[in-house]
């Protein structure tokens, strides 16, 4: 990461207690000296091309090693482009294109730094500071680049550090990937605020019990999830009265009530936080409630703004206090890589002499009695899926890629076991056409991130049904295909 305050940081923790826990993972640990001494080797290393104002695309890997090369960069002046780990190579050269990112870093089997160059033109603000570089969901196979701004990522880490207390020491668990922007919390205040991050493998977090293993040894006393995996810590987690973190965290989707009736039963004497955010304005509204409160609420608003957050709610006629949501916070990003883009979903409006700059979230809300805000969907068809936003529309310009494929719809749906959101996708295939579920699964995986993958497919040469004006009518694909709840016997 690109950002002075983190390299004094760093140094200054380096150099002044230079065995302290940087990163810890199951029976390993690795200090700060450590860190630094890594990333300013690698630094060292790269090409003379990667100089100040360079984008450099790196695939996302939860290891020290992959943790000091974003910080290298950094120390380059170049700032890095976290995107998914294993991203499919059309996927990454359609990347490469938007963003303007000039070389790809990564490590051979033997672990040695390899930096090649794209030939790209930098499309980065010019003279400007540009700490790190995240990606929507991107379910066409192209998501948008977000670009962080100095001030925004400066303005998280005081209020991160000062709301959940992280301090020198403090134990902060790392659950998502690095390309998510809830390392920015995880990972990057907590290096700055001289903690100890325990860094869990994204890929064996699904594995049953293996969070509840992790967390019963290293006790972190912060805590951040989507809520599938704070229901894989409740499903397995081992009785051990020596585990109660200080704060838990759900954000990404709004956590089900028996969900939360799991987490405050674990957990009664924790302070609990549901907080609303998306990658291109960070946290925006937090809701903080103790163990009682968090399980009793039938539904959790996403509460109130954090300090120095405006919005406003463009409601609609006919539903007075319901509307789009439009958020501007002081972490916001400066934009995206693309200018198009960016002036169509980053609004500037004159307040007070003042020009303010909303993200326009595409999300509904409901104004409450007490002044807070419900969540009640998507003002699209835009929606979460496993903690990040989707595009039903583009799901499905991908499926139809497929030379089987007639038509396709999708539609979300709430599994049974898990109560977590999943997609179903009904497709129309030629007729005479040969595909199974199998291939289509792999064209997917092929075009989309993990995120966006459907969770079932549905073949069929029956057409899909259609509104009278010829649309797909989504209500009746949900009615026939989607899988209904089991009804108490």
């Amino acid at each position: 990461m690109y950002l002075q305050r983190l390299k004094d940081s760093l140094k200054s923790i380096a150099q002044t207690d230079p065995s302290r826990t940087a990163l810890s993972w199951p029976g390993n640990e690795m200090s700060y000296s450590g860190l630094w001494n890594m990333a300013q080797d690698l630094a060292w290393q790269f090409p003379e091309s990667v100089t100040a104002g360079s984008l450099v695309l790196v695939e996302s890997r939860k290891t020290p090693r992959f943790t000091a090369l974003m910080i290298a960069l950094g120390l380059c002046g170049a700032t890095p482009l976290v995107v998914p780990d294993r991203l499919g190579g059309e996927l990454k050269d359609k990347l490469i294109t938007r963003s303007g990112a000039s070389h790809i870093a990564s490590f051979t089997d033997a672990g040695r730094l390899r930096v090649t160059e794209t030939g790209q033109a930098p499309k980065l603000p010019a003279g400007e500071q540009v700490p790190l570089c995240l990606t929507t969901s991107g379910s066409t196979g192209v998501p948008k680049v977000v670009v962080l701004s100095k001030t925004g990522v400066n303005a998280f880490f005081d209020w991160a550090q000062g709301c959940f207390s992280i301090q020198p020491g403090t134990r902060v668990l790392s659950i998502a990937p690095f390309n998510f922007d809830l390392s920015l919390l995880e990972l990057w205040a907590g290096l700055d605020a001289g903690a100890e991050v325990i860094l869990a493998d994204p890929e064996r977090s699904a594995e049953p019990g293996y969070l509840a293993d992790l967390c019963a040894e290293a006790k972190p006393e912060i805590v951040q999830a989507v809520p599938l995996f704070h229901e894989r810590l409740c499903a397995a987690r081992r009785a051990d009265p020596g585990f109660s973190p200080r704060h838990v965290i759900v954000t990404g989707e709004a956590a089900p009530r028996a969900l939360r009736r799991q987490m405050a039963g674990q957990f009664p004497s924790v302070v609990f936080h549901n907080i609303y955010g998306s990658t291109e304005t960070n946290d925006s509204f937090i809701l903080t409630l103790g163990a009682e409160d968090f399980a009793a609420a039938e539904k959790l608003g996403i509460g109130r703004p954090i300090a120095g957050t405006d919005y406003y709610v463009t409601e609609d006629p006919d539903e007075p206090g319901t509307g789009e949501l439009f958020t501007a916070t002081p972490f916001a990003a400066s934009g995206y890589s693309d200018p198009e883009q960016t002036l169509n979903a980053f609004l500037p409006r004159l307040e007070n002499e003042r020009l303010v700059t909303y993200f326009r979230t595409g999300d509904r809300v409901q104004r409450q009695p007490d002044g807070s805000l419900l969540l009640i969907g998507r003002a699209d068809y835009v929606v979460k899926l496993r903690g990040v936003r989707t595009n039903l529309l583009d799901v499905e310009d991908v499926i139809r890629l497929h030379e089987a494929v007639r038509n396709v719809a999708t539609v979300p749906y709430r599994d049974t076991v898990s109560g977590q959101q999943q997609l179903l996708a009904v497709v129309e295939t030629c007729a005479g056409a040969s595909v199974s579920n199998l291939q289509m699964r792999a064209h997917c995986a092929l075009h989309l991130p993990k995120s966006a993958l459907p969770s079932r497919y549905v073949l069929t040469q029956e057409p899909l049904p259609k509104t009278s004006t010829g649309k797909i009518n989504r209500g009746a694909v949900q009615r026939l295909y989607a899988p209904k709840p089991e009804k108490n016997a």
